[in-house]
Order: C-alpha cells, then sequence, then structure tokens
C-alpha cells in the first residue's frame, strides 16, 4: 500500500501549557474520526508535512505536535518544566483542547517509541493501539551505543565527535551547546549533528562517512540540540529499565516496526519488547535502517496502518 498524497492541516494552533511553554498542534484528515496522535523522534526534533501521509484522511483524525521546545513550539529550544512527564500531560491537554473523546491510536518512532509506551502505561485505558517504529527506551546502555559503539562503523566520524571530550560525551555536549559563548555551542551543535546524521546514513547507499559539509548551525538546529542532550542528560526521565517494567503491564495492541539494519536503535531492543509486550505484533525490515522515510521501512508503517485501520472499522463498525 503506497504512503497516502500530501494532504494540508485542517488548522492549527499553539496551545498554552500554563507553564511557560506553547506547544504547536495541526490537526488534518476526518474530524471525529479514529483519532491517531503523531509523536515525533529526537528528542528534540519535530514534526513535518510527511508524517501525516501514513494515515488514510477519509478515516482518521490526524493530530501532529511539536514536543516541548522542538519546532514551531515556543520559546524554541526551551528545556525548563521540560521532562517525559510534562509530555505525557501535553498528550492530554491536546485531547482535551480538540474534544478527542474517542480512544486514539498513538503512533511514535525512535524516541517517540518512548514516549508512546510512558503514555500507554499511564493512560492505556484511553488508547485503542500502539504503533511503533525504531525502538529506542531511554536507557543508558542504547544510549552509549550510539556515542560510543557506532565508532567501530564510523571512525572518523566518531573522532571528530571526540573534539576535546572526555568519555562522557553526552554530559560534555550539554554543557557545550549551553555554554554563553554562542560560538563555542554553535561548533559544539554543529559536531554532535553531523555525528547524528552519518549515522543516520550508515548501511545506506547514499552513505560517504567521510564527507559532511561544514555549514553555518542554525538556530532551529541549536534548539533542537539543546532539548535532545537535555533529555539524554536525565536519562529521558527513565528509571533504569522503568519502560520495559512497564510494558509488560500495557494490553493494548501494539505494532513494531523494525528496520533489521537500524543502527542507531538496534534490533535487538525492539525484540526485548516484542517479548514483554503481551499483545504485540514484530514486523522486522530486513534490510531498513532508522530513518522513517526510507522506502521499505515507509512501505510497512502503511501497510501496518491499513491492516489496523481494517481492525478498528470492524469493531467500530464503519
Amino acid at each position: 500500500m503506497p504512503i497516502y498524497p500530501e494532504i494540508k492541516p485542517n488548522f492549527s494552533e499553539l496551545i498554552d501549557t500554563g507553564d511557560g511553554h506553547r506547544i504547536y498542534v495541526e490537526r488534518s484528515g476526518r474530524e471525529g474520526g479514529i483519532p491517531v496522535i503523531f509523536l515525533h523522534g529526537g528528542p528534540g526534533s519535530s514534526t513535518n508535512a510527511n508524517h501525516r501521509r501514513y494515515f488514510d484522511p477519509e478515516f482518521f483524525d490526524i493530530v501532529l505536535f511539536d514536543q516541548r521546545g522542538c519546532g514551531q513550539s515556543l520559546p524554541k529550544g526551551a528545556t525548563n518544566n521540560n521532562t517525559t512527564s510534562h509530555l505525557i500531560q501535553d498528550i492530554n491537554l491536546i485531547r482535551n483542547t480538540l474534544g478527542l473523546n474517542q480512544k486514539a491510536v498513538i503512533f511514535g518512532g525512535s524516541w517517540g517509541s518512548a514516549l508512546a509506551l510512558a503514555y500507554a502505561a499511564q493512560y492505556g485505558e484511553s488508547i485503542a493501539a500502539l504503533v511503533l517504529r525504531g525502538i529506542f527506551l531511554g536507557s543508558s546502555e542504547e544510549v552509549l551505543w550510539f556515542t560510543n559503539g557506532l565508532k567501530r562503523f564510523m571512525p572518523e566520524a566518531h573522532n571528530q565527535l571526540m573534539w576535546d571530550a572526555s568519555d562522557d560525551l553526552v554530559g560534555h555536549y550539554y554543557d557545550r551547546v549551553n555554554a554563553k559563548d554562542i560560538a563555542v555551542a554553535k561548533e559544539a551543535c554543529r559536531r554532535w549533528l553531523d555525528y547524528e546524521i552519518q549515522s543516520m546514513m550508515l548501511g545506506s547507499e547514499i552513505a560517504d562517512q567521510t564527507k559532511v559539509e561544514r555549514r553555518e548551525v542554525t538556530n532551529a538546529e541549536l534548539a533542537r540540540a539543546r532539548v535532545q542532550l537535555h533529555y539524554l542528560k536525565h536519562s529521558c526521565f527513565f528509571e533504569k529499565d522503568e519502560l520495559l517494567q512497564k510494558a509488560a503491564f500495557i494490553s493494548k495492541p501494539a505494532i513494531i516496526v523494525q528496520g533489521g539494519m537500524d543502527m542507531i536503535c538496534p534490533p535487538i531492543t525492539a525484540y526485548r519488547l516484542h517479548e514483554t509486550l503481551p499483545n504485540s505484533k514484530l514486523n522486522l525490515i530486513p534490510s531498513g535502517g532508522h530513518g522513517s522515510w526510507q522506502s521499505k521501512i515507509a512501505d510497512a508503517l502503511s501497510d501496518e496502518m491499513e491492516l489496523l485501520k481494517k481492525s478498528l472499522q470492524a469493531n467500530h463498525g464503519n
């Protein structure tokens, strides 16, 4: 099943959280249909127009939002009052503001998969199903793989990342991107994001691990890095193994789409989650990477959403 054509939002707005943030929310598709709430990755990333295209706009009430400090949300890069618990409550704030009273599909990739699980663990009665991609559980083991393990596959990129850092790369870059000296902050941001870009390309035909164009860092990129490192420094505000332990008690249907060649979030984590989640299905795409817009991952997500739609139609008599 191909992904759906581009659509424009029916409307968008900034919702005031009441504690210093305004979160960008947009709604498209069929208002009054089954709600599907899209949780973007990162942490620190944002939504984009392609994220609407996994869902049948004639059936789903499609809700996208940029998490605190991210994308079009304000203030950009703000980390005060910005924790996983805040994001969970933001989902409920959005549902209440938009009048989404039906049980919702929660769709999250990478960091979004962790946030989706955290939400389901707390508010499972309000969801219809989970659709998860490129599983990340916020553990120190996963972060250490990203900052250190990947040097086995891209040693030059890792050498650039090391800069003048010690072993604690997350702490080092957290300090640097928040430095008062903007030149230091932007140089740290550039190195951190260049490393992420090259890790995203691992295993793809376009990868060239020695050539990333040196460029001027934008304020949006600096905001993104600040939010991401804020979360990573604080273990994404999870206790050790918290999400896996909680997943055992999530009974709603869960679909896991995982790239077999995902170097940022290796498949072992998806396998562990699948073994723990009682009502889960694992769709492993052997040649798939981490990016959700790679054709095979996108096709698998689209196919799974079509199957889920038919199941929801049968249950709701639509």
